[in-house]
């Protein structure tokens, strides 16, 4: 029997050998054709070479080309698309009208027999990781399942492929992604450090580990990331000035209100209706009694005058500073223009009589608590809690 082993292993080493340059030249050749912008092409190289998904390199590969460049996608189980011309982007194309060609790919179905065929092989954990990342991350599909459950589906295989050393900075930001969204504060930031420390120019780890550390209230070391990501985000400008209010955050958790305020006019200038920057330079103008405090409110009641959050924080900034006096006389001043609709005018008397009355000025408060009803009880059912305040504020200020 010895005899026939020698060449029983040659020829099994050389049908592997072929194989494995078989498929790095596919790999190679579908590379190629997606720098060029050729998905459909690329997907067509690497179907050709495995249609019925038994190799993890080249479904793995399939993988990342639908979920990277997909320009419509049905429930993440087919996805469309196309060769682009010179110019176009898929940015510009997802979710257009168009003409693409449709790959049907069950990822989930394909990745796990894959899995249980080839147990060791971590580089399957981080390929379902993946694709429950994308599903929870963009809401397009596996809508049967609740969130919670693709939550853990996105940390049981990302720690799988870490705990062999198979993971990237896009995994490593997943797991920070999840724990953040479950107020794992102190993991998610470990695994946001971990992303960046993989790719340094990525500004999405970058800002969200700045987030992380601005709920630590370690503003020091949030700031550096705060200036990275505004710096990477060039190109974004909502995103960037995203940053840039972040960076406002944290100075002023640092108590460095100058700096603050420029980083939150920054995030404005990019974005003028950004409502946290807005609030943010709010809550500096009245902490230092500034004049500017009446056109920063006047900004931020002008984004929605039906907003009632709008009317919360603005009183609240007010109030935390106890300023009572200047939070009713804003509002006060909104009367002669609020719109005729009636929920912004039921709310805007409403917070005016609510104001007075914390003013122990009963009298003036109670022909806004009978506005606020005439108009709100229109719109709003009996037991809300609103109209039961003015219920109580119409008995108190009799």
């Amino acid at each position: 029997m010895r005899l026939y082993l020698l060449p029983l292993a040659l020829g099994l080493a050389s049908h592997t050998a072929v194989a494995q340059a078989s498929t790095a030249t596919t790999l190679t050749r579908a590379a190629q054709l997606v720098k060029e912008q050729k998905y459909e092409s690329a997907f067509d190289v690497l179907d050709k070479a495995d249609p019925k998904n038994q190799q993890p390199e080249l479904l793995l590969a399939k993988e990342k080309l639908v979920l990277d460049y997909y320009l419509i996608s049905m429930g993440h189980q087919g996805f469309g698309l196309r060769d682009l011309a010179p110019g176009e982007t898929v940015e510009q194309l997802r979710g257009k009208e168009g003409s693409y060609a449709m790959h049907l790919l069950n990822l989930p179905l394909e990745l796990g027999r894959l899995q249980r065929k080839f147990p060791t092989n971590y580089a399957l954990s981080k390929g379902l990781g993946d694709y429950w990342y994308a599903v929870l991350s963009c809401g397009c599909g596996e809508k049967d399942k609740p969130e919670e459950l693709k939550q853990d589906l996105v940390l049981r295989y990302y720690n799988a492929a870490h705990a062999h050393n198979i993971g990237d900075y896009t995994s490593y930001f997943g797991v920070g992604y999840v724990q953040l969204l479950r107020d794992q504060v102190v993991p998610a930031t470990v695994a946001f450090e971990k992303s960046v420390a993989l790719k340094a120019d990525y500004p999405n780890s970058h800002y969200n580990l700045s987030y992380a550390l601005w709920l630590q209230k370690k503003p020091a070391e949030g700031i550096p990331h705060a200036k990275a990501a505004y710096d990477l985000y060039a190109a974004e400008p909502r995103r960037r000035a995203d940053a840039a209010r972040m960076l406002g955050m944290l100075y002023e958790q640092q108590q460095k209100p100058t700096e603050a305020k420029a980083a939150y006019q920054q995030s404005l200038a990019l974005n003028p209706e950004d409502y946290p920057s807005l609030r943010g330079l709010l809550g500096l103008a009245v902490a230092a009694h500034s004049p500017e405090a009446t056109a920063w409110a006047t900004r931020l009641y002008q984004l929605n005058p039906a907003d009632d959050q709008m009317f919360s924080d603005i009183m609240d900034i007010y109030q935390s500073h106890n300023q009572w006096a200047e939070a009713e006389a804003f509002f006060s001043s909104r009367l002669p223009t609020v719109p005729k609709e009636a929920v912004p005018r039921g709310l805007l008397h409403f917070y005016v009589a609510i104001l007075n009355m914390q003013l122990k000025r009963p009298q003036q408060a109670r022909p806004h608590f009978l506005e606020a009803k005439k108009q709100l009880a229109t719109v709003m059912k009996p037991d809300n809690p609103a109209l039961q305040l003015i219920e109580k504020g119409l008995a108190e200020s009799k």
